[in-house]
């Protein structure tokens, strides 16, 4: 028989926050609470719907070596996943679940856990699941309440236009104009639209990090303006994505290149400013291929 439980948490954080914290649940758990996970690796996909993915559980959770999770549903729109537990889990011969998060109000949200089983004998509902499930709520939450932002502002003697143009071509064009900082990008899924996701193998100069694995978040044609979130690679940050944006300058055929990053570091790790000194090198090589053409 099918069986249905059903719990609710009140979170201190804005639905969007801990939406985005959720797409990097896969690196924020293992991080913060490894007793429980210890890693999760894609087999097929990267999180969309019909992603395969195995979890690696911790000594906290001592009946289940692993588990093998197959995506349903991740929908932006109404900020809802689901998943269904393929492999794993003796204890129940079917396991599915949906995790919506309602807006409250501006800085409040609920987080709603719905679960769906069949017990294996007379096994009760999953309750030690739920527990687990308030856990991630609340790590999820301090993950967004400890996030912080660094901003810059570079102005560029090329037109925003030509700044643009120049953009939509800078996984050929950086390799070229700065190897000592990038030596490749290639296209995993997509070919730049948002939820593509890419690797970027860095160069000698960023010694920290072999390769990165980041997706873009967006890339917005009217306002010039594009976003990405590192996916993997750098171990310095629980969670980083960024913001660039393209204005016109206070200087006719001028620039102003904003660049704006959300991070949560680990440990003491302080601002990227490191990072941000990078962004500014690729602003200054966008105008160079812009004046060029």
């Amino acid at each position: 028989m099918v069986h249905t439980v059903s719990h609710t948490e009140p979170l201190q954080c804005s639905a969007d926050g801990i939406w985005e914290a959720c797409k990097h649940a896969d690196e924020i758990l293992p991080a913060l609470m490894p007793d429980y996970f210890k890693k999760s690796v894609f087999l097929q996909g990267h999180g969309e719907p019909g992603s395969i993915r195995i979890v690696k559980m911790g000594p906290a959770i001592a009946h289940a070596g692993e588990v093998k999770e197959r995506m349903d549903k991740f929908d932006d729109a109404t900020k809802t996943l689901g998943y269904t537990v393929l492999e794993g889990d003796p204890r129940y011969s079917s396991f599915s679940a949906e995790l919506k998060f309602l807006p409250v109000g501006e800085t409040t949200c609920e987080a709603v856990w719905t679960a769906t089983y069949e017990p294996v004998g007379d096994m009760g509902p999953p309750e030690h699941i739920k527990q687990i499930v308030v856990l991630v709520f609340k790590t999820l939450e301090q993950a967004v309440l400890s996030r912080k932002t660094l901003s810059h502002t570079e102005v560029l003697a090329a037109s925003p236009d030509a700044i643009w143009e120049a953009c939509k071509h800078a996984d050929e064009l950086l390799p070229k104009a700065m190897p000592e900082f990038f030596a490749s990008s290639t296209f995993l899924q997509g070919h730049g639209e948002p939820g593509s996701i890419r690797v970027v193998k860095m160069g000698p100069a960023v010694p920290h990090a072999g390769e990165v694995k980041e997706r873009m978040d967006f890339f917005d044609d009217a306002n010039k303006a594009l976003g990405y979130t590192v996916l993997e690679g750098d171990p310095r940050y629980h969670y980083f994505s960024a913001v660039m944006k393209f204005v016109p300058g206070a200087a006719a055929g001028t620039t102003d290149a904003i660049w704006t990053a959300t991070y949560v570091p680990v440990g003491d790790m302080g601002p990227p400013e490191h990072i941000k000194g990078i962004a500014i090198l690729v602003f200054k090589a966008l105008a160079g291929a812009a004046k060029a053409d």
